[in-house]
């Protein structure tokens, strides 16, 4: 092995412990690193440049971004199942209202694991700020309708509830869908290795 490949290798091997590092502050921490903080990291970390540091810095604030857009869009299927329960409610009855909730949550859980879009997700983590008007048209509508309070409170929470439990309930037979698939992958390439191993 060539010395520079060894202080290449080195370098590398420093980048990702930088990297690991900063993986565990909070995004917030991160965009305002003050200049002793990077002096600090700098100096524990000889083999990296400041441009090296700085790559690694926007690599692992974009990673944390991404993991957040990621965590936000699963949570949007949930507030567009609010959201059409809420209307069909307000537009025909409440048992229409929870069917078109329930098969709208299990149709987006199922389609949001496998599609990740990052240019629509602005659009739609906006509406989680429909859904909290949303349960007071709910209530609304309902007390317009007779409804008891009681009642009312039950429906309301259990809107709220059992949307992020049966997101839940949704997500686990695609997500066992998945990590089957990547286990026959890896199954598979082990498979293969062993028999190019022998031939």
């Amino acid at each position: 092995m060539t010395v520079k490949r060894a202080t290449n290798d080195a370098t590398l091997n420093q980048g990702r412990q930088l990297a690991g590092r900063l993986l565990d502050c909070r995004l917030e921490d991160l965009k305002k690193l003050g200049g002793e903080e990077r002096a600090r990291l700098l100096a524990e970390f000889p083999l990296l440049d400041k441009a090296r540091f700085e790559d690694v810095l926007q690599q692992v604030i974009a990673a944390q971004h991404l993991q957040r857009e990621r965590v936000g869009w699963q949570a949007v299927p949930h507030d567009v199942a609010v959201l059409a329960t809420v209307l069909l409610t307000v537009l025909v009855n409440l048992r229409a209202g929870a069917v078109a909730g329930i098969a709208t949550l299990v149709l987006l859980e199922s389609l949001f694991q496998f599609y990740f879009e990052r240019r629509l997700y602005p659009v739609l983590s906006t509406l989680v700020w429909f859904t909290y008007p949303a349960y007071a048209v709910l209530a609304y509508v309902l007390y317009r309708r007779g409804y008891a309070l009681p009642l009312i409170a039950a429906v309301v929470m259990l809107t709220w509830v059992g949307a992020f439990l049966l997101g839940m309930l949704a997500r686990l037979p695609v997500r066992l869908i998945l990590e089957s698939s990547a286990r026959s992958k890896a199954e598979l390439a082990r498979r293969e290795k062993a028999h190019r191993g022998k031939s």
